[in-house]
Order: C-alpha cells, then sequence, then structure tokens
C-alpha cells in the first residue's frame, strides 16, 4: 500500500508542475506597513529575474532574510492573457494603457522621421518574463569570450557562464519524430535539466481530423521547410544553436511549461514553488521604490536601503539592509533609481535638483537596443490571422481543454535564423567593413558625451568588429511571424553601432525617464538592415519556402532602391524590446556602471543585477543571458567565484547529461522503494 502511495505522490508530482502556482502565493504581500521601517539582509529593487533570481538563491540560507519590492501587481485578473502562448501575440498585456505596461516610449528619433516608439516592459510580478513572446536563445562563445576580455575577468568567458545557462534549465527535448521533422539538434552538454525555469521545443502531440488540427499542422509544415531554405541559401546550422555557435536557420525552444503548455516566467519559476515554504522571503507588490538610501558618514558612501511608495499613496515608506542593495530594475528602471538616488552624470542630475552622491557619468550612457523591420508576404499556407473571431474563440477553449494539438493558442512558431555579414552583403563586405573601421574614430568622437564614455564606445565598438563582424558571427536575426494575417519575416540588426542614453527628467519617481536610443545615429546601422531586407526577398525566392509565399504585400515589390528600402526602414522600424547596457559592466575609465562583480562604483554595498548591466549588443534575445547573468549575480553576493563551488550547484551544470540525471533519480527512488518494502519509511 505505502508503494503504490508513493507512485501516485510521484506522479501527481509531475503532473502539477511549476507553472500551475496559485496556491504559492501566501507571502507576496501589498500592505506596506507591514514592512516599513523594518531591517533585512537584503533588499531588492524589482520582481523580475535579476529580483527573483536573486532572491531565490540568497534564501536558500534560511537564516538569510531578503525583502523584494515591485511597483507591478501580480496579474491575476490577466491570468489566460499571461498564460497561454499564442495571447502573447495576439492579444498581449503590454500594450498603451495597460496596467501591467510602464508606459514608456523613447523621445523623437531623429533618423526615424520623428517617431517615438513604444518599449513594453512587464509591469508585474516577473517583470518582462511575464510578458514577452516566449523565444528562448541564447548569446555565443565569441560574445562571452569578448564580454571577459572588455572586464578582465574570466568569469564572464564563455566556459565559465555555461554552468549558469545550465543551472536554471529544465530542458524538456522535442519528440523523435518532431525532431527528425524538423532538423532540430540538440547537443546535451549545453542543455540543464534539473533547473527550475521549464522550457521545451514545439510539440504536436495528437492526431485528429478537425480543420483545427489541420490548420495547425500545417503551420507547422511551414515552419518544417525553414531550415533547409537557408541550408539552400548556404547559411547551414550544423550545431545546437545553445552550444556556443547560432549561425543558420532552426527552430528555437520556448518558454513553455511542456505539460501544461503554460508560460514559464521568473516568477513561476523562482518565487511561486518555495513562497509558501520560506518565511525569510518576502514580496511586496504594487509598491515603487523611489531612491536608494545611504549612509554617508564615512569617505565612500554606503547604501543601507531603500525608500518608497505604495499605488495611490503620497506616503513615503523605508526599510534597511545590514548587507546590501541590489538593483534589479532592468535596462530602464536600474539606470532611473540610480540617478534619482544621486549616482549618474552630475550635469543631469545638478539640472533635476538632485543631490550628487557619486558622480558616474556612465549611468543611463550606452543603450543599445535590437530594432527590426519586416517584409509581408502573402501566403498559400494557413496563418492564424485567417481565423474569424468565433474560430478563434473555438481554438482558446480547445486550449484550455487541454487539447493542445489542435489549438493554434500552442503558438506553433519558433522559426528563427542568424546570419553573418557575408552572407547579407557578398562581394561588398570587405569595403563595408573597411569604411567602418575607417570611420570608426569621427563615430566615435562626435557628440557631446563624457569622455569616459566615449572611451567605451571605442572598446565595444573595436570588440564588435574584431569578434562579431569581422569574425562571421551573426548580425541580423531573422524571425518568420505565421500567426498574422500574411507570412511576416521580422530582420532584427543583433549588433548595433549606434548608442543611446537614459536621462532624468523629473525628480518624480512615478514619472518615466528620458528614453533615447539614437536609433540609426550610426550610418552602419541602416546599411546592415538594408542588405538584410534584401536577404529576406532571397530568402522568399528559394526552395522549399518558395512554394507557400506569394506577392510582397508590405513594403512592395517596387522599393527597390537603396534610397526607397531606407525611407522604408526610417518609417516601419519598432524595437524587438531587447534594450540594455544602461548601467554596463565596463572599467569606470570606460564609462561603467559596475565592475565584474556588478558592484556599482564609487559606493559600498551596492550592485545592478539585470540586463542593464551586459555590455555588449548579443546576439540572442535577453531571456537566457539575463537568467545566467542573475545566477552568477547571486553567487557573486555568496562569495561564489565559480559555479561549481556554489551550493546551488546543480547535477546538469557540472556536466551531468539528461540521462544520467535520470539514473541518479530513479536510483533514489529505488532508495525509498525497499526503504518501504522493509517498513523502515
Amino acid at each position: 500500500m505505502k508503494f503504490i502511495s508513493l507512485l501516485n505522490v510521484l506522479s501527481t508530482a509531475s503532473a502539477f508542475p511549476f507553472s500551475q502556482f496559485n496556491q504559492f502565493k501566501r507571502s507576496v504581500i501589498t500592505d506596506a506597513n507591514q514592512v516599513n521601517d523594518q531591517t533585512f539582509d537584503y533588499v531588492i529593487a524589482g520582481a523580475g529575474i535579476g529580483g527573483l533570481v536573486t532572491a531565490n538563491r540568497l534564501t536558500e540560507d534560511e537564516n538569510t532574510r531578503v525583502l523584494v519590492i515591485e511597483a507591478g501587481g501580480q496579474g491575476d485578473d490577466v491570468r489566460d492573457r499571461m498564460d497561454i502562448p499564442a495571447e502573447a501575440y495576439l492579444n498581449g498585456l503590454p500594450v498603451a494603457g495597460s496596467p501591467y505596461d510602464w508606459g514608456i516610449y523613447t523621445e523623437a528619433q531623429d533618423e526615424l522621421n520623428g517617431r517615438n516608439l513604444h518599449w513594453p516592459r512587464g509591469k508585474i510580478v516577473g517583470g518582462s518574463t511575464a510578458v514577452n513572446a516566449l523565444y528562448m536563445t541564447r548569446s555565443i562563445k565569441d560574445e562571452h569570450d569578448a564580454w571577459a576580455e572588455l572586464v578582465d575577468d574570466d568569469g564572464w568567458n564563455w566556459d565559465s557562464l555555461l554552468p549558469y545557462f545550465r543551472r536554471y534549465e529544465n530542458f524538456s527535448p522535442p519528440a523523435s519524430d518532431l525532431k527528425d521533422n524538423l532538423s532540430i539538434e540538440v547537443k546535451d552538454s549545453a542543455h540543464g535539466y534539473d533547473g527550475p525555469y521549464l522550457f521545451h521545443n514545439i510539440t504536436i502531440l495528437k492526431t485528429g481530423g478537425s480543420s483545427f488540427y489541420r490548420l495547425h499542422k500545417q503551420m507547422l509544415n511551414e515552419v518544417s521547410l525553414w531550415q533547409e531554405t537557408f541550408n539552400n541559401l548556404g547559411v547551414e546550422s550544423d550545431s545546437d544553436p545553445f552550444s556556443g555557435k547560432n549561425i543558420g536557420g532552426y527552430i528555437t525552444p520556448n518558454s513553455i511549461d511542456p505539460d501544461t503548455q503554460l508560460r514559464s516566467y521568473a516568477a513561476s519559476a523562482y518565487l511561486y514553488p518555495v513562497q509558501n515554504t520560506r518565511s525569510n522571503l518576502v514580496i511586496l507588490s504594487d509598491a515603487l521604490v523611489t531612491r536608494i538610501n545611504f549612509d554617508t558618514s564615512s569617505s565612500k558612501p554606503v547604501a543601507n536601503g531603500l525608500s518608497f511608495t505604495t499605488s495611490g499613496s503620497n506616503n513615503q515608506f523605508q526599510v534597511y539592509a545590514s548587507s546590501e542593495v541590489v538593483i534589479a530594475g532592468g535596462a530602464l528602471g536600474s539606470p532611473q533609481i540610480l540617478l534619482q538616488s544621486g549616482i549618474g552624470p552630475r550635469e543631469n542630475l545638478e539640472s533635476q535638483d538632485v543631490d550628487v552622491v557619486v558622480d558616474l557619468p556612465g549611468v543611463g550612457e550606452h543603450v543599445q537596443d535590437h530594432i527590426s523591420a519586416t517584409i509581408n508576404y502573402a501566403t498559400t499556407a494557413p496563418v492564424a490571422g485567417n481565423l474569424s473571431d468565433e474560430e478563434l474563440d473555438h481554438q482558446l477553449q480547445l486550449f484550455k481543454d487541454g487539447n493542445f494539438a489542435r489549438s493554434v493558442y500552442s503558438t506553433p512558431n519558433g522559426a528563427i535564423a542568424y546570419v553573418p555579414l557575408d552572407d547579407l552583403m557578398g562581394d561588398d563586405t570587405d569595403s563595408f567593413l573597411d569604411a567602418l573601421e575607417a570611420n570608426m574614430t569621427d563615430a566615435t568622437s562626435s557628440g557631446n558625451e563624457p569622455e569616459q564614455v566615449k572611451s567605451g564606445y571605442r572598446a565595444t565598438y573595436k570588440s564588435d568588429l574584431e569578434n562579431v563582424y569581422r569574425a562571421g558571427n551573426a548580425v541580423v536575426e531573422i524571425l518568420m511571424n505565421n500567426l498574422g494575417s500574411n507570412l511576416g519575416f521580422q530582420l532584427a540588426i543583433q549588433h548595433p553601432l549606434s548608442r543611446g542614453k537614459i536621462s532624468l527628467g523629473s525628480q518624480n519617481a512615478s514619472e518615466n525617464a528620458n528614453v533615447d536610443p539614437r536609433y540609426l545615429s550610426h550610418p552602419a546601422d541602416i546599411q546592415v538592415l538594408r542588405s538584410g531586407l534584401r536577404y529576406i526577398r532571397r530568402l522568399a525566392s528559394t526552395e522549399p519556402l518558395s512554394s507557400v509565399i506569394g506577392s510582397e504585400v508590405s513594403p512592395g515589390e517596387d522599393v527597390m532602391s537603396d534610397e526607397d528600402l531606407n525611407d522604408y526602414i526610417r518609417s516601419s522600424v519598432v524595437s524587438q524590446y531587447h534594450p540594455a547596457s544602461s548601467c554596463a559592466m565596463l572599467p569606470r575609465e570606460n564609462g561603467g556602471v559596475v565592475d565584474s562583480h556588478l558592484r556599482v562604483y564609487g559606493v559600498d554595498n551596492l550592485r545592478v543585477i539585470d540586463s542593464s548591466t551586459i555590455p555588449l549588443p548579443i546576439a540572442a534575445h535577453h531571456m537566457q543571458i539575463t537568467y545566467a547573468l542573475c545566477e552568477k549575480g547571486a553567487d557573486l553576493i555568496r562569495g561564489y567565484e565559480k559555479a561549481s563551488d556554489s551550493p546551488s550547484a546543480t547535477e546538469s551544470e557540472s556536466g551531468g547529461s539528461l540521462s544520467s540525471i535520470i539514473d541518479i533519480k530513479l536510483l533514489i527512488l529505488m532508495v525509498m522503494i525497499t526503504i518501504m518494502y522493509n517498513g523502515l519509511y
């Protein structure tokens, strides 16, 4: 009887993975009075990846008390829109006026015909991982090795970071038939199988004859043409893109729980599974951090707490940190909090009557973002956008009923490609690179940025030229979108040379900082985008993908010249929503904000742990690298320089394979069964 009970428990546990989390929210509070004037070991601003990963790892020690303060709510009233994968495309949360979006718009962009672009960011427990488009792509070896060289710390090179990628992963490989059909390569050593974060490749679980199932299957077949077409263009993928090289077309995993088919995100992975068992971890939602507090009695300021307000109140609250303050507000929130607290460029702070605590010119500088333009085609293949509202409602109900294989809401997409400069520009590559190198001095010397920031431009441009542009690594990403009414190919520059800034426009913490990405301010960026659009036209005319491609809908086949393509780019490009580097990990003399241990220059007991610290552009969506960065950041706080030294180390991050992990778990199960059988349990 005990044996049967144990099997029932084990099977039940596997049927209710982390994304089924509603029972786990006991310690997420909204009453600021419960924590006001209290002292914790660590206080953290922001409950996105940085805040939740750091808090989770620190509170593995039951004697360490952590408070995380988050401006957004928990999203219970929009659970379907957040959890169901295709809703990210069809009915997403980060829209104008949404309480779950920060409502950030850029300043008018000179090179984009004066347009102001929306920068969606998740204002919710879980941050942008709760609202993003679910793509899981990974930065490459050359990018990480260049990163380590820039900061003179091998702890950030590929070999040192790979264990942290494995640590957070709980990867479910695709079924063998899907793997073969879509040419999905899985290298066991590149993945983790026992971390908290669930994700997998797209899956077709059942067969069926309904028109909805056929639509789903045909959309999948459309995706299956992807890699073969890139191979025919000579851009071949010969390895798992998670293993350090990402050139070519492939099908990327999505951050989706393979059992429930619901979104996997920072809260479902790092917060809710432990929330009912860790009394030393407290999350305060609906509370806006207004500033970092300091002890200035010694020669060097010491961060010792945070001040904050709550929704609908003008009351100021404060909490204290006996060890450290961690800022994890993301690429926009973190520099704004530093600036509001008196850390940043003196000129900007004094213009807003903010007392200068540390004159740190790099705060808010070095901002870079992926921007994208799209070519749309009519298609003979089915696309979700052709479904009526009634059909979409039926599709949504199928998903909710568990008929994932028959519902387009399971998002049978993930078709992505990374393409190097040679393939975009062909014979023009060398002349482009020579001109880029010759003009580098002028490009990094113009403008009114502080000299330290210009020095950082020179260092990062030189690194990109050597390690990406000339090294045959990817400069653009191409995504296929079959969830609209046409077949779209989205092109995004991955290593832009344009750099922007974030600056304080008001002392009022409830007002967003000024965001000026200076898109296309470096002339090389529009040349790369223009070449990329021409490459997409070659892609669309290449078999087998061309078999489902009709006429070009936009920009239209008459848009051919450099001038016309430039006009189209300037009038249509949008952010791909991957801003970074606003608190760059660089030497202070290069406009850096944090050192290689994520400590803010010029002040003690203060770190920034999030994507704002990434020093270089990377050819990937930022979710994976941010998880790995934050796992490492938590180790650095605890004094562990190597992943293998950490108490959070997992079997798979140490190089254990999926089969060996399963073997260990089976061994544990057998021991437990033996104990029970002998009446000892």
